[in-house]
């Protein structure tokens, strides 16, 4: 018998029509899935309209919704697809990664970058492909675009117009479609390492600070008094912080933030390779005054993982070590 897949539609390019002034999810759900009448050979699908948002408009509250819908109907389902605006599909794929890890069902955002109903579009193939995913009883969370299947802490968007606009960063991609015959190609083993434990508490107080050459140290200390309880520092290289050497030195208003309970984690400026905050004396001076590295994780990743460890947590430490151990 044929798999029976959920489909989760939360707005976005793909359900968008032109209004006037500009794209505007205007397409539900069963629009979307009667576009698409190949769907039918591949499993057997119902359709809930969760939201109707461009994904700009999505917050973390919504993670947490579209995460309950899933678990809601977890028993009922053999997998689930979420139809997802792009520009924050990242965010989103790598919460739900942390927020139902080891859940035994496939769960796959996709989304497109023209809209079902323009000539030419993507939704379509996207959609093909997201439901083969969930189709295919491997467990995880998902990111299926442009004839690729990413886990959904590693995908990152690249391209603003692209059809192959997402890309796996420092992490293998989980499959491919093969042109020929049209069916993916798993790359790597499903991630089984234990039982679903739901997380689903969050605090969104988290803020990225990107340096740049000129950076006033005041903006940590601004956004420590506006009560950001984590702030990631989008730094230089392999995690290069302007030390005491500089004029414009971090380390001061590190120690004010860390102080204060602010849980300070840096990211890189680079795509690939990740952070190395031990190679260099000013990477050094960052880990002595108490920051925190994110390793090869996206900045999307990384978002995820301290609104979730902050919010399971009422003390910096014991975040922290929640923070590490995801």
């Amino acid at each position: 018998m044929k798999k029976k897949i959920c489909f989760i539609a939360t707005g976005g390019t793909i359900a968008s029509r032109d209004m006037g002034s500009g794209l505007l999810p205007g397409m539900d759900a069963g629009q979307l899935l009667a576009a698409v009448p190949q769907l039918g050979e591949i499993c057997r699908f119902e359709w809930v309209q969760l939201l109707q948002l461009d994904s700009s408009n999505l917050q973390p509250e919504h993670w947490r919704q579209i995460a309950e819908a899933i678990l809601a109907r977890c028993g009922i389902y053999d997998g689930f697809v979420i139809s997802h605006g792009t520009d924050t599909m990242a965010y989103t794929g790598a919460a739900l990664y942390y927020m139902l890890r080891n859940i035994p069902k496939p769960v796959v955002l996709t989304g497109s970058q023209l809209p079902m109903d323009q000539p030419g579009t993507d939704a379509a193939e996207n959609l093909l492909t997201a439901f083969q995913a969930a189709a295919s009883g491997r467990g995880g969370v998902y990111l299926a675009f442009g004839g690729h299947v990413f886990w959904g802490h590693t995908a990152k968007k690249l391209y603003t117009r692209s059809f192959r606009a997402f890309y796996s960063i420092n992490g293998p991609e989980a499959g491919c479609v093969d042109s020929r015959t049209g069916q993916i190609v798993w790359q790597c083993r499903e991630e089984q390492a234990g039982t679903l434990v739901p997380r689903l508490s969050l605090d969104d107080r988290v803020a990225v600070l990107k340096l740049v050459p000129g950076t006033s140290p005041e903006l940590l200390r601004l956004l420590t008094d506006a009560g950001y309880r984590g702030i990631i520092l989008e730094a230089f290289g392999a995690g290069g912080v302007p030390s005491d050497e500089s004029s414009r030195s971090l380390l001061p208003m590190v120690d004010y933030a860390v102080s204060r309970g602010v849980i300070l984690v840096c990211s890189t400026q680079c795509l690939y390779e990740g952070v190395h905050l031990e190679r260099y004396e000013v990477g050094v001076r960052a880990m002595e005054h108490g920051v925190l590295s994110g390793g090869a994780a996206t900045l999307e990743a990384l978002t995820a993982r301290l609104m979730l460890a902050l919010g399971e947590a009422g003390e910096a430490e014991a975040a922290k070590r929640i923070f590490i151990n995801q």
